[in-house]
């Protein structure tokens, strides 16, 4: 199973690419699972704090998920499928105060 992970903004250059691909043997994956080897794959620790909650230790609301154009909020959330060729497209919510 492969699943192409897309960066936008910020992450890209935090990561130094705008795609990923993940390999898995599992016929699918949660999108938490997707961002847990998400971070094992990318180097330093500086995309994790830039994707991850500290507290929650999940993906911070800071960061919108799409997996195929939709945001997980109207699929199943964090626990969203996401099955072989599916892409995840990370973006970060930029504001100002």
């Amino acid at each position: 199973m492969a699943v192409k992970v897309k960066l936008v903004g910020a992450l890209k250059k935090v990561a130094e690419r705008s795609e990923i691909r993940l390999e898995n043997r599992r016929r699918a994956l949660t999108v938490t699972e997707v961002i847990s080897k998400l971070c094992h794959k990318v180097t330093g620790t500086e995309f994790e704090r830039a994707i991850v909650d500290p507290v929650s230790r999940t993906i911070g609301p800071h960061i919108i998920v799409l997996v195929n154009d939709k945001e997980i909020g109207v699929l199943q959330g964090l626990d969203t499928r996401v099955k072989s060729n599916d892409v995840v497209t990370l973006i970060p919510v930029a504001h100002g105060g």
